[in-house]
């Protein structure tokens, strides 16, 4: 069973039990501050457990996207070393909010299980808190699992938190014995031992409590439940995998990676498959923090992004010295991009933010390395890396402490993690504030620093440099080459607000250029991040100079933002409202509330209202009043955004759109070109999601569809409108040939039963038969089984191969299942000729690499008569 089906399978199953499909909701946190990310599929239901939000249902069911690699949960150091541990994952999910509780969760949970995915329950195992005995009497009287398979655990295992504060409660957790083979190989291992034999499945929260500041549990009013079952975990154990890894989940990044680097995955080494695993998961991660509006920064979700990107560039050096994430990226996004319809919107800015990230550390990480190996050299006797060594490596080359513990690791070396946040401490101290390399949020400055934006009538200026920042703290002078912040008195550069993205350019002193690195409004002072490309003293002229291409692209789909509003809320009504935006040169994204999906129509009307102002070239003005005036003018100001009463900037493109707005937009709306919806999709209940493209990028993508759409026309010879209809008439005729040719097959076979049924063969008393086939499916190979079984009780085996691989399935009468150890014959296929399989009592069936047949034959005699 492939995760698709997986998936499938799971959403119907709770639907059957009257759960409401809900999507999953953004990486990003809405409006949660005690989160860092989404890492749990009831993130997003929190208020509807805490009793402050009704909704239209009171069972949900849900595959939520999911990261741990910060704060309280935090995986990021296991990757790579595990078979299961991961960044970014699907938590699958039922929820009750004050409905059911838990007689129903852990029924649905074993039936769905059971049932739907064909798990064995002599395999399967629970825990419990160990104070929770009405979960415990469930499994053991309503279920029926024996005691000695269920286990009590404390609140470590077995009491789950969302974060330090909110709902909380006891959980029972499934596990799979997957055999003593795996694992620590110890008698006493159980569920809850750290090793890999027991793998937990699915853990079913029982929401009671709300987790207050001092620790104490308050009662929720409606006790809820809340599951979480990894979908990674599962494809595990459904396809019969070894690691998370190995699943078809993985395998289209797996077999990227292959391709750009040459290494084979399964013929490799541990080393490098690990840093396949590092990589795979962590160019997920990255795919889609970016896709849901994460950016690489020395702070918060920013910064733990940066950590996954560097830890997968360290891991990748030992493949390639080539940047291959843009690529392993776009390999993340045509595998998922039908499930997550985000990702393709964002994949010009997934594939930039990954190429510059990557290329910006580079030259770091060499680096890095290099110091790091003199600190090997001098920690020879106790193979220690101090803190100050790690702190200077974090410091002054951006190493993250994880980089370093992974490095120190592989050599056998440990690092001072105490001594090492006794060093942040120490630099805390003298800066005054919180201590991130580039991190200047909190840097008190004067207030005769302040800056003046000119960056709305130009975008090239010459300013005196008045400040300049190093290591947080203001200083005279910086040499050539050090990195640092500059202050000038004007400066042209929009820095990141209110959705639109910050600028990117260069700085000219001293007619040298660089590149801006990173750009931060500190107070009423604009900083920007440089590698100094002279030495830098207080005074002198420095020339700015904005990207002026991607400026332009970011105000076209600046005001194209505004446009879209209007026109939506002319369309749609008053109940849209903005609920969050990006505005960014290659497209926007825009956020706003409504109780449906837009059909076709709706959109069709949108996009052509936003194109029919454009044609007109409305005229879009742009004046400061006060808040309250404009509020009277009809303007629209965005929910939870601050402003100050006594001035307020408008963006006026009267009669059709007024909005309160920072960002940089063009002087006529006939500047923008046209402008085209390129996705519509849901957020989570009562909130949707438009990606659109103006200018240069909506063009180039009218030009690619056209291209296609003319090939296909000329492929087809048809006419353009014709296209459709000759493309549904192939796929009728392919579907009705692919049921003549199934139908035509088992005709065939069936003709040939008795032929094979007269060549079954006793051994050792047991009526066997062994046939080989060429492209037919297990299902089909299950049809045959089936019908030789009735006709003839015995052991069949069944295979057939196409290309480089093999499927097989054997099958034995009830009758006969005392003479073979169906487990014991699995383990030698797979021993003997790396066929894996599973299934049920009486049958087996799997797959693997192409083989011999008649020497697999040859040999399943030989042993059954041995």
């Amino acid at each position: 069973m492939k995760s698709l089906e997986t998936r499938k399978k799971f959403f119907e199953f709770f639907e059957k039990h009257s759960h409401t499909k809900v999507p999953s909701s953004s990486l990003i946190p809405a409006q949660d501050p005690t989160l860092l990310f989404t890492n749990a599929g009831m993130n997003q239901f929190k208020d509807a457990f805490l009793g402050k939000e009704k909704r239209s249902y009171t069972r949900a069911v849900s595959i939520q996207k999911c990261m741990r690699a910060g704060g309280k949960h935090n995986d990021l150091d296991n990757v790579g070393l595990t078979n299961r541990h991961l960044t970014f994952f699907e938590m699958m999910g039922n929820f009750s909010f004050g409905d059911y509780f838990k007689k129903d969760a852990i029924s649905w949970a074993w039936e769905c299980l059971i049932k739907y995915f064909n798990f064995d329950p002599k395999n399967m195992y629970v825990t419990v808190f160990e104070q929770d005995n009405e979960s415990y009497d469930i499994w053991h009287k309503d279920v029926g699992v024996a005691k000695e398979r269920i286990s009590k655990l404390g609140a470590k295992d077995n009491f789950w938190q969302m974060g330090d504060t909110g709902p909380c409660g006891p959980c029972t957790e499934i596990y799979v014995d997957r055999g003593p083979k795996i694992g620590c190989g110890k008698k006493e291992c159980t569920p809850g031992c750290s090793c890999d034999r027991f793998l937990e499945v699915w853990n079913l929260v029982f929401m009671q409590y709300d987790r207050q500041e001092d620790g104490t549990n308050v009662p929720l009013k409606n006790p809820g439940v809340d599951t979480g079952m990894g979908l990674e975990r599962l494809a595990l154990i459904v396809e019969n995998k070894e690691s998370v890894f190995e699943t078809d989940l993985f395998a289209p990044i797996i077999k990227k990676t292959e391709e750009l680097t040459g290494f084979a995955y399964y013929d490799s080494a541990m080393p490098i498959r690990t840093a396949f695993n590092v990589i795979a998961d962590h160019v997920r991660a990255a795919t889609f923090l970016i896709a849901d509006g994460a950016t690489p920064s020395n702070e918060g979700r920013g910064y733990v992004l940066r950590k996954v990107i560097r830890r997968a560039a360290l891991f990748a050096q030992k493949l390639t010295s080539n940047n291959i994430f843009p690529d392993l990226a776009q390999a993340v996004i045509d595998s998922m991009g039908s499930i997550y319809p985000e990702l393709k919107p964002a994949e010009k800015a997934i594939k930039h933010l990954l190429k510059t990230e990557i290329d910006k550390f580079a030259t770091n990480l060499v680096h890095g390395q290099t110091i790091l190996e003199k600190f090997f050299e001098e920690s020879k006797k106790n193979r220690i890396i101090t803190g100050v060594q790690a702190f200077k490596l974090y410091d002054t080359y951006g190493f993250p402490l994880e980089l370093t513990r992974v490095i120190a690791h592989e050599k056998g070396y440990t690092v001072d993690t105490e001594g090492f946040d006794a060093q942040m401490e120490l630099q805390r101290e003298r800066s005054g504030g919180k201590i991130v390399k580039q991190d200047i949020d909190k840097i008190s400055l004067p207030d005769t620093i302040q800056t003046t934006f000119v960056g709305y009538e130009t975008t090239e200026h010459k300013s005196p440099i008045i400040a300049l920042i190093q290591d947080n703290q203001l200083v005279e002078t910086i040499k050539e080459g050090e990195s640092c912040w500059i202050v000038t008195q004007e400066s042209p550069f929009f820095v990141e607000k209110g959705g639109q993205v910050s600028d990117e350019g260069m700085v000219i002193i001293e007619n040298k250029k660089t590149p801006i690195e990173d750009l931060k409004r500190v107070n009423n002072a604009i900083a920007i991040n440089i590698t100094a490309p002279c030495d830098l003293k207080i005074g002198q002229s420095a020339m700015s100079q904005v990207s002026y291409q991607r400026r332009l692209d970011t105000m076209n789909n600046h005001t194209a933002t505004h446009l879209l509003q209007s026109a939506l809320i002319e369309i749609l009504g008053k109940e849209v409202k903005q609920s969050g935006s990006l505005v960014h040169p290659d497209y926007l994204r825009f956020d706003f509330t409504y109780h449906k999906a837009m059909n076709p129509e709706e959109i069709k009307l949108v996009e052509n209202r936003v194109n029919e102002k454009i044609r007109e070239n409305l005229s879009v003005s742009i004046y400061e009043t006060t808040y309250q005036d404009a509020i009277k003018k009809g303007v629209i100001a965005i929910f939870g955004e601050k402003y100050n009463p006594e001035s307020v900037r408008v963006i006026d493109i009267s009669p059709f759109s007024m909005e309160l707005c920072g960002g940089t937009h063009v002087r006529r709306t006939g500047d923008i070109g046209t402008f085209k919806i390129t996705e519509e999709i849901s957020l989570s209940a009562g909130q949707r999601r438009i990606f659109a493209m103006t200018g240069r990028g909506a063009m180039e993508l009218y030009q690619q569809d056209f291209g296609i759409v003319k090939k296909l026309s000329q492929d087809y010879k048809v006419q353009h409108h014709e296209l459709i209809d000759a493309i549904e008439k192939q796929r009728e005729q392919l579907k009705q040939a692919q049921a003549q040719l199934k139908q035509l097959k088992k005709e065939t076979w069936k003709v040939q039963l008795p032929a094979w049924l007269s060549s079954v063969k006793e051994i050792n008393g047991l009526p066997f038969g062994f046939f080989s086939f060429s492209d037919y499916s297990v299902d089909e190979l299950r049809a045959i089984a089936q019908e030789l079984m009735d006709k003839k009780p015995g052991f069949y085996f069944l295979i057939s191969c196409e290309n480089d691989r093999c499927t097989f399935l054997s099958m034995i009468a009830q009758s006969y299942e005392s003479k073979i150890d169906f487990k014991q014959f699995g383990n030698w296929l797979q021993e003997s000729f790396a066929l894996r399989g599973g299934g049920k009592k009486g049958m087996l069936q799997g797959g693997g690499s192409f083989l011999d047949v008649q020497v697999l034959q040859e040999k399943i005699k030989n042993w059954l008569k041995n």
